[in-house]
Protein backbone atom coordinates (compact mmCIF):
# COMPACT_ATOMS: atom_id res chain seq x y z
CA UNK A 1 0.00 0.00 0.00
CA UNK A 2 1.03 3.66 -0.72
CA UNK A 3 0.11 6.62 1.03
CA UNK A 4 -0.37 10.02 0.50
CA UNK A 5 0.57 12.84 3.34
CA UNK A 6 -0.94 16.22 2.87
CA UNK A 7 2.21 18.55 3.79
CA UNK A 8 3.05 22.24 3.82
CA UNK A 9 2.34 23.39 -0.22
CA UNK A 10 4.62 25.75 -1.76
CA UNK A 11 3.12 28.58 -3.71
CA UNK A 12 2.92 27.05 -7.05
CA UNK A 13 0.67 24.14 -5.18
CA UNK A 14 -1.66 26.94 -3.62
CA UNK A 15 -1.46 28.03 -6.97
CA UNK A 16 -2.76 24.36 -8.23
CA UNK A 17 -5.58 24.31 -5.37
CA UNK A 18 -6.84 27.67 -7.13
CA UNK A 19 -6.65 26.20 -11.03
CA UNK A 20 -8.30 23.53 -9.38
CA UNK A 21 -11.21 25.15 -7.51
CA UNK A 22 -11.63 27.12 -10.66
CA UNK A 23 -12.11 24.16 -12.43
CA UNK A 24 -14.24 22.30 -10.41
CA UNK A 25 -16.95 25.49 -9.85
CA UNK A 26 -16.69 27.07 -13.27
CA UNK A 27 -16.57 24.10 -15.84
CA UNK A 28 -19.12 21.99 -16.89
CA UNK A 29 -19.15 18.33 -16.07
CA UNK A 30 -19.42 15.68 -18.41
CA UNK A 31 -21.28 12.16 -16.71
CA UNK A 32 -19.00 9.54 -15.97
CA UNK A 33 -16.99 8.36 -18.63
CA UNK A 34 -16.53 7.23 -15.90
CA UNK A 35 -15.01 -11.86 0.26
CA UNK A 36 -15.31 -10.32 3.56
CA UNK A 37 -15.85 -6.76 4.59
CA UNK A 38 -16.08 -3.55 2.78
CA UNK A 39 -14.43 -5.02 -0.19
CA UNK A 40 -12.08 -2.63 -2.11
CA UNK A 41 -8.07 -2.22 -2.21
CA UNK A 42 -7.04 0.38 -0.17
CA UNK A 43 -4.09 2.74 -1.90
CA UNK A 44 -2.81 4.52 1.49
CA UNK A 45 -4.18 6.64 4.32
CA UNK A 46 -3.96 10.24 4.84
CA UNK A 47 -2.12 11.50 7.48
CA UNK A 48 -3.99 15.00 7.88
CA UNK A 49 -2.69 18.17 9.78
CA UNK A 50 -5.27 20.94 9.75
CA UNK A 51 -2.63 23.44 10.51
CA UNK A 52 -1.46 22.92 7.80
CA UNK A 53 -3.82 22.76 4.96
CA UNK A 54 -6.96 24.52 6.43
CA UNK A 55 -6.54 26.87 3.35
CA UNK A 56 -5.80 25.10 0.73
CA UNK A 57 -9.11 23.07 -0.22
CA UNK A 58 -7.40 20.11 -1.40
CA UNK A 59 -10.20 17.53 0.22
CA UNK A 60 -12.45 18.95 -2.28
CA UNK A 61 -10.11 18.85 -5.18
CA UNK A 62 -9.15 15.59 -4.57
CA UNK A 63 -13.01 14.14 -4.80
CA UNK A 64 -12.69 13.50 -8.92
CA UNK A 65 -16.03 11.36 -8.33
CA UNK A 66 -18.08 14.21 -7.14
CA UNK A 67 -17.11 16.33 -10.55
CA UNK A 68 -17.73 13.44 -12.52
CA UNK A 69 -21.04 12.79 -10.89
CA UNK A 70 -21.93 16.25 -11.05
CA UNK A 71 -22.69 17.25 -7.63
CA UNK A 72 -23.16 20.84 -7.72
CA UNK A 73 -25.80 20.50 -10.42
CA UNK A 74 -27.63 17.48 -8.45
CA UNK A 75 -27.07 19.52 -5.02
CA UNK A 76 -29.37 22.46 -6.38
CA UNK A 77 -32.36 19.94 -6.29
CA UNK A 78 -31.33 17.46 -3.62
CA UNK A 79 -28.73 16.63 -0.99
CA UNK A 80 -30.72 13.78 0.61
CA UNK A 81 -32.40 15.56 3.54
CA UNK A 82 -34.86 13.29 5.37
CA UNK A 83 -33.42 10.07 3.90
CA UNK A 84 -31.69 7.69 6.54
CA UNK A 85 -28.97 5.19 4.51
CA UNK A 86 -27.79 2.36 6.85
CA UNK A 87 -24.24 1.59 6.32
CA UNK A 88 -23.70 -2.10 7.39
CA UNK A 89 -20.22 -3.44 8.17
CA UNK A 90 -17.82 -2.85 10.57
CA UNK A 91 -19.34 0.50 12.66
CA UNK A 92 -18.97 3.83 11.57
CA UNK A 93 -17.09 6.33 13.70
CA UNK A 94 -19.73 9.11 14.89
CA UNK A 95 -16.54 11.36 15.52
CA UNK A 96 -14.76 12.41 12.48
CA UNK A 97 -14.96 16.21 12.39
CA UNK A 98 -16.78 15.23 8.48
CA UNK A 99 -19.55 13.03 9.94
CA UNK A 100 -20.27 14.53 12.96
CA UNK A 101 -24.00 15.29 13.16
CA UNK A 102 -24.64 12.77 9.88
CA UNK A 103 -24.48 9.45 11.97
CA UNK A 104 -27.20 8.14 14.22
CA UNK A 105 -26.89 5.65 16.99
CA UNK A 106 -26.95 2.25 15.59
CA UNK A 107 -26.69 -0.89 16.89
CA UNK A 108 -24.01 -3.79 16.76
CA UNK A 109 -24.67 -7.13 15.40
CA UNK A 110 -21.31 -8.68 16.22
CA UNK A 111 -18.93 -7.77 19.30
CA UNK A 112 -18.48 -3.97 18.27
CA UNK A 113 -16.91 -1.88 21.19
CA UNK A 114 -20.14 0.22 21.54
CA UNK A 115 -23.28 -1.67 20.83
CA UNK A 116 -24.34 1.29 19.31
CA UNK A 117 -22.35 0.98 15.93
CA UNK A 118 -20.31 4.58 16.55
CA UNK A 119 -17.49 3.40 16.74
CA UNK A 120 -14.89 1.67 14.00
CA UNK A 121 -12.18 -0.64 15.05
CA UNK A 122 -12.22 -3.09 11.76
CA UNK A 123 -8.95 -3.63 9.67
CA UNK A 124 -8.06 -0.40 7.72
CA UNK A 125 -9.61 -1.91 4.58
CA UNK A 126 -12.56 -2.98 6.38
CA UNK A 127 -14.15 0.15 7.43
CA UNK A 128 -17.77 1.20 6.85
CA UNK A 129 -16.43 4.32 7.74
CA UNK A 130 -15.18 4.99 4.41
CA UNK A 131 -18.46 3.85 3.16
CA UNK A 132 -20.57 6.46 5.39
CA UNK A 133 -17.99 9.23 3.91
CA UNK A 134 -18.88 8.93 0.65
CA UNK A 135 -22.85 8.77 1.74
CA UNK A 136 -22.68 11.89 4.34
CA UNK A 137 -19.55 13.84 4.55
CA UNK A 138 -20.24 17.17 5.42
CA UNK A 139 -17.18 19.24 4.30
CA UNK A 140 -16.70 20.97 7.38
CA UNK A 141 -13.32 19.40 8.35
CA UNK A 142 -10.15 21.99 8.27
CA UNK A 143 -12.50 24.97 8.19
CA UNK A 144 -15.23 23.93 5.89
CA UNK A 145 -12.57 22.52 3.29
CA UNK A 146 -13.12 18.42 5.06
CA UNK A 147 -14.71 15.46 2.78
CA UNK A 148 -17.68 15.73 0.95
CA UNK A 149 -20.24 12.99 0.38
CA UNK A 150 -22.53 12.84 -2.57
CA UNK A 151 -25.96 13.24 0.30
CA UNK A 152 -24.37 15.50 2.92
CA UNK A 153 -27.77 15.92 4.10
CA UNK A 154 -28.65 12.15 4.43
CA UNK A 155 -28.49 10.68 7.86
CA UNK A 156 -26.23 7.03 8.55
CA UNK A 157 -27.36 4.14 10.47
CA UNK A 158 -24.39 2.19 11.45
CA UNK A 159 -24.94 -1.20 12.04
CA UNK A 160 -22.27 -3.37 13.14
CA UNK A 161 -21.78 -7.36 12.00
CA UNK A 162 -18.18 -8.36 12.72
CA UNK A 163 -16.90 -10.79 15.69
CA UNK A 164 -13.14 -10.09 15.62
CA UNK A 165 -12.28 -9.35 12.34
CA UNK A 166 -14.98 -11.30 9.86
CA UNK A 167 -18.63 -10.75 9.06
CA UNK A 168 -21.10 -12.62 10.11
CA UNK A 169 -23.81 -13.28 7.85
CA UNK A 170 -26.66 -13.91 10.06
CA UNK A 171 -25.82 -10.90 11.62
CA UNK A 172 -25.89 -9.25 8.52
CA UNK A 173 -29.43 -10.26 8.31
CA UNK A 174 -30.37 -9.31 11.73
CA UNK A 175 -28.95 -5.90 10.54
CA UNK A 176 -30.91 -5.66 7.40
CA UNK A 177 -34.35 -6.53 8.98
CA UNK A 178 -33.21 -3.72 11.73
CA UNK A 179 -32.62 -1.07 9.09
CA UNK A 180 -36.11 -1.91 7.96
CA UNK A 181 -37.45 -1.28 11.48
CA UNK A 182 -35.65 1.97 12.16
CA UNK A 183 -37.08 3.23 9.06
CA UNK A 184 -33.73 3.29 6.17
CA UNK A 185 -34.77 4.06 3.26
CA UNK A 186 -31.82 2.74 1.60
CA UNK A 187 -29.30 -0.13 2.95
CA UNK A 188 -25.75 0.06 1.87
CA UNK A 189 -24.51 -3.57 2.49
CA UNK A 190 -20.56 -2.90 3.06
CA UNK A 191 -19.86 -6.61 3.48
CA UNK A 192 -19.83 -9.71 1.71
CA UNK A 193 -20.00 -13.63 1.26
CA UNK A 194 -19.08 -16.32 -0.55
CA UNK A 195 -21.34 -18.15 0.07
CA UNK A 196 -25.26 -17.74 -0.02
CA UNK A 197 -27.56 -18.30 3.16
CA UNK A 198 -31.04 -18.42 3.92
CA UNK A 199 -31.34 -15.88 6.25
CA UNK A 200 -29.31 -13.53 4.23
CA UNK A 201 -32.00 -13.93 1.19
CA UNK A 202 -34.88 -13.56 3.44
CA UNK A 203 -33.59 -10.80 5.25
CA UNK A 204 -33.37 -9.18 1.42
CA UNK A 205 -36.55 -9.94 0.30
CA UNK A 206 -37.90 -8.53 3.41
CA UNK A 207 -36.30 -5.45 2.95
CA UNK A 208 -37.44 -4.85 -0.53
CA UNK A 209 -40.70 -6.26 0.19
CA UNK A 210 -40.49 -3.47 2.84
CA UNK A 211 -39.55 -0.55 0.33
CA UNK A 212 -35.64 -0.19 0.87
CA UNK A 213 -33.07 0.31 -1.85
CA UNK A 214 -30.41 -2.33 -1.17
CA UNK A 215 -27.41 -1.70 -2.83
CA UNK A 216 -23.94 -3.54 -2.63
CA UNK A 217 -21.05 -3.98 -4.05
CA UNK A 218 -20.81 -6.70 -7.27
CA UNK A 219 -17.48 -7.93 -5.75
CA UNK A 220 -13.95 -7.86 -6.50
CA UNK A 221 -13.02 -10.98 -7.70
CA UNK A 222 -13.59 -10.42 -11.68
CA UNK A 223 -9.85 -11.77 -12.54
CA UNK A 224 -10.26 -14.83 -9.60
CA UNK A 225 -12.76 -16.77 -10.55
CA UNK A 226 -15.82 -14.21 -10.74
CA UNK A 227 -18.31 -16.16 -8.78
CA UNK A 228 -21.18 -14.27 -7.57
CA UNK A 229 -20.92 -12.94 -3.85
CA UNK A 230 -23.55 -12.22 -1.90
CA UNK A 231 -26.19 -10.42 -0.75
CA UNK A 232 -25.52 -8.42 -4.17
CA UNK A 233 -25.95 -12.06 -6.48
CA UNK A 234 -29.77 -11.59 -4.58
CA UNK A 235 -32.90 -10.80 -6.59
CA UNK A 236 -33.70 -7.23 -5.79
CA UNK A 237 -30.24 -5.97 -4.25
CA UNK A 238 -29.07 -2.95 -6.64
CA UNK A 239 -25.47 -4.74 -7.63
CA UNK A 240 -22.42 -1.64 -8.40
CA UNK A 241 -19.68 -2.05 -10.23
CA UNK A 242 -16.45 0.18 -9.88
CA UNK A 243 -15.05 2.40 -12.50
CA UNK A 244 -12.08 4.47 -13.03
CA UNK A 245 -11.39 8.24 -14.12
CA UNK A 246 -11.95 7.26 -17.77
CA UNK A 247 -15.35 5.27 -16.70
CA UNK A 248 -13.58 2.24 -17.41
CA UNK A 249 -14.76 -0.76 -15.51
CA UNK A 250 -12.34 -1.66 -13.28
CA UNK A 251 -10.51 -4.70 -13.77
CA UNK A 252 -11.21 -6.57 -10.94
CA UNK A 253 -15.07 -5.77 -10.41
CA UNK A 254 -17.39 -8.79 -10.42
CA UNK A 255 -19.31 -8.82 -14.19
CA UNK A 256 -22.00 -10.80 -15.25
CA UNK A 257 -25.96 -11.05 -15.11
CA UNK A 258 -26.58 -9.86 -12.12
CA UNK A 259 -24.83 -6.09 -12.62
CA UNK A 260 -27.15 -3.37 -12.32
CA UNK A 261 -25.26 0.25 -12.63
CA UNK A 262 -21.65 0.95 -11.99
CA UNK A 263 -20.14 4.24 -9.86
CA UNK A 264 -16.26 5.43 -9.43
CA UNK A 265 -14.84 3.10 -7.38
CA UNK A 266 -11.07 4.08 -8.48
CA UNK A 267 -8.66 5.92 -6.16
CA UNK A 268 -11.58 7.34 -3.86
CA UNK A 269 -11.00 10.03 -1.47
CA UNK A 270 -13.01 9.34 2.31
CA UNK A 271 -12.95 9.42 5.74
CA UNK A 272 -11.49 7.05 8.25
CA UNK A 273 -11.71 6.51 11.90
CA UNK A 274 -9.47 8.83 14.20
CA UNK A 275 -10.27 11.88 11.80
CA UNK A 276 -8.25 10.46 9.20
CA UNK A 277 -8.84 9.94 5.75
CA UNK A 278 -8.27 6.93 3.42
CA UNK A 279 -8.04 6.22 -0.36
CA UNK A 280 -9.35 3.17 -1.99
CA UNK A 281 -10.40 0.69 -4.72
CA UNK A 282 -12.97 -1.70 -4.98
CA UNK A 283 -16.93 -2.53 -5.71
CA UNK A 284 -17.95 -1.51 -1.92
CA UNK A 285 -16.08 2.23 -2.56
CA UNK A 286 -18.63 2.27 -5.57
CA UNK A 287 -21.95 1.20 -3.91
CA UNK A 288 -21.83 4.10 -1.66
CA UNK A 289 -22.22 6.09 -4.53
CA UNK A 290 -25.48 4.70 -6.07
CA UNK A 291 -26.60 4.33 -1.77
CA UNK A 292 -25.90 8.34 -1.82
CA UNK A 293 -27.63 8.54 -5.07
CA UNK A 294 -30.50 6.81 -4.09
CA UNK A 295 -30.88 8.90 -1.17
CA UNK A 296 -30.84 12.35 -3.12
CA UNK A 297 -33.78 10.79 -5.43
CA UNK A 298 -35.63 9.53 -2.35
CA UNK A 299 -35.57 12.73 -0.93
CA UNK A 300 -36.95 14.28 -3.78
CA UNK A 301 -39.86 11.93 -4.04
CA UNK A 302 -40.66 10.44 -0.79
CA UNK A 303 -43.41 8.75 -2.41
CA UNK A 304 -41.87 7.04 -4.85
CA UNK A 305 -41.70 2.80 -4.15
CA UNK A 306 -38.26 1.65 -4.10
CA UNK A 307 -38.64 0.19 -7.13
CA UNK A 308 -39.01 3.50 -8.56
CA UNK A 309 -36.42 5.36 -7.05
CA UNK A 310 -34.04 2.42 -8.85
CA UNK A 311 -35.60 2.46 -12.29
CA UNK A 312 -35.22 6.27 -12.19
CA UNK A 313 -31.59 5.63 -11.48
CA UNK A 314 -31.00 2.79 -14.13
CA UNK A 315 -33.33 5.32 -16.62
CA UNK A 316 -30.98 8.19 -16.67
CA UNK A 317 -27.58 6.55 -16.59
CA UNK A 318 -24.39 7.00 -18.81
CA UNK A 319 -25.13 4.21 -20.97
CA UNK A 320 -22.32 1.89 -21.58
CA UNK A 321 -21.10 -1.31 -23.67
CA UNK A 322 -23.75 -3.16 -25.49
CA UNK A 323 -27.12 -1.94 -25.48
CA UNK A 324 -29.75 -2.65 -22.76
CA UNK A 325 -28.11 -4.71 -19.54
CA UNK A 326 -24.35 -4.71 -20.47
CA UNK A 327 -22.23 -7.53 -18.41
CA UNK A 328 -19.69 -5.62 -16.87
CA UNK A 329 -21.75 -1.38 -17.10
CA UNK A 330 -25.23 -3.00 -15.82
CA UNK A 331 -27.65 -0.31 -17.40
CA UNK A 332 -25.32 1.96 -17.13
CA UNK A 333 -22.94 4.74 -15.26
CA UNK A 334 -24.60 6.36 -12.17
CA UNK A 335 -26.00 9.85 -13.31
CA UNK A 336 -27.44 11.46 -10.18
CA UNK A 337 -27.52 14.87 -11.52
CA UNK A 338 -29.88 13.79 -14.58
CA UNK A 339 -32.15 11.12 -12.53
CA UNK A 340 -32.58 14.28 -9.92
CA UNK A 341 -33.35 16.70 -13.46
CA UNK A 342 -36.27 14.17 -15.14
CA UNK A 343 -38.46 14.29 -12.65
CA UNK A 344 -41.61 11.39 -14.37
CA UNK A 345 -42.31 9.48 -11.93
CA UNK A 346 -41.67 5.49 -13.74
CA UNK A 347 -44.61 3.37 -13.83
CA UNK A 348 -45.29 1.47 -11.20
CA UNK A 349 -43.88 -2.47 -11.18
CA UNK A 350 -43.88 -5.23 -9.45
CA UNK A 351 -40.64 -6.94 -9.95
CA UNK A 352 -37.63 -6.52 -7.81
CA UNK A 353 -35.70 -3.44 -8.19
CA UNK A 354 -32.80 -3.82 -9.98
CA UNK A 355 -34.24 -6.53 -11.83
CA UNK A 356 -33.23 -7.01 -15.78
CA UNK A 357 -36.17 -4.55 -17.56
CA UNK A 358 -35.56 -2.53 -20.63
CA UNK A 359 -34.37 1.02 -19.56
CA UNK A 360 -37.48 3.27 -20.06
CA UNK A 361 -35.38 6.00 -22.18
CA UNK A 362 -33.40 5.12 -25.44
CA UNK A 363 -30.37 5.18 -25.72
CA UNK A 364 -30.46 8.03 -27.44
CA UNK A 365 -32.10 10.47 -25.88
CA UNK A 366 -28.98 10.25 -23.62
CA UNK A 367 -26.83 10.73 -26.39
CA UNK A 368 -28.79 13.57 -27.44
CA UNK A 369 -28.10 15.52 -24.39
CA UNK A 370 -24.91 14.76 -24.08
CA UNK A 371 -24.63 16.51 -27.54
CA UNK A 372 -26.55 19.37 -25.88
CA UNK A 373 -23.66 19.52 -22.84
CA UNK A 374 -21.20 19.31 -25.77
CA UNK A 375 -22.34 22.08 -27.90
CA UNK A 376 -22.90 24.28 -25.10
CA UNK A 377 -18.87 23.64 -24.37
CA UNK A 378 -18.19 24.76 -28.16
CA UNK A 379 -20.26 27.47 -27.88
CA UNK A 380 -18.83 29.48 -24.20
CA UNK A 381 -15.55 28.25 -26.10
CA UNK A 382 -16.53 30.15 -29.57
CA UNK A 383 -17.87 33.12 -27.03
CA UNK A 384 -14.63 32.87 -24.99
CA UNK A 385 -12.24 33.42 -28.25
CA UNK A 386 -14.69 36.12 -29.61
CA UNK A 387 -14.12 38.28 -26.94
CA UNK A 388 -10.39 37.69 -26.52
CA UNK A 389 -10.31 38.42 -30.11
CA UNK A 390 -12.33 41.70 -29.40
CA UNK A 391 -9.64 42.70 -26.58
CA UNK A 392 -6.82 42.18 -28.59
CA UNK A 393 -8.54 44.76 -31.68
CA UNK A 394 -9.43 47.41 -28.92
CA UNK A 395 -5.83 47.06 -27.46
CA UNK A 396 -4.14 47.87 -30.96
CA UNK A 397 -6.74 50.67 -31.91
CA UNK A 398 -5.86 52.62 -28.47
CA UNK A 399 -2.12 52.02 -29.44
CA UNK A 400 -2.79 53.66 -32.65
CA UNK A 401 -4.44 56.64 -31.14
CA UNK A 402 -2.61 56.99 -28.08
CA UNK A 403 -0.07 60.17 -29.08
CA UNK A 404 3.65 60.22 -28.76
CA UNK A 405 5.68 61.18 -25.78
CA UNK A 406 7.95 63.55 -25.43
CA UNK A 407 11.01 61.31 -25.36
CA UNK A 408 9.89 59.82 -28.71
CA UNK A 409 11.53 62.36 -31.13
CA UNK A 410 14.50 61.68 -33.01
CA UNK A 411 17.02 63.94 -31.92
CA UNK A 412 20.15 64.35 -35.00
Amino acid sequence: MSGHVISHRSFAARAGAVVALMAFSLAPSAAVGVSGGLSGRLSGRLSEDPSRDSDSGAMHHSEWALNALQAKKAWKISKGAGVTVAVIGTGVDAAHPDLRGRVLAGKDFGDGPSGTGTRDEGLANEQATHAAGIIVGTGRNYRGNGLLGLAPKARVLPLGVYEGEKPLADATAKAIRHAVSRGAGVIDVAVSFKKPTAALRSAVGYAVAQNAVVVAGAGDNGKDGNRPTYPAAYPGVVSVVATDKKGAVWTDSHHGGAVTLAAPGVSILTTAPNSDYWTGEGTAYAAPWVAAGAALVRSEHPHWTAGQVVQKLIDTADRKGSAGRDPRYGFGLIAPARALADRAAPPASTDPPGSARTPAKPDHQHSAARSEEGSALVAIGAVAAALAVLAAIAVFLISRRKPPSDNSDTHH
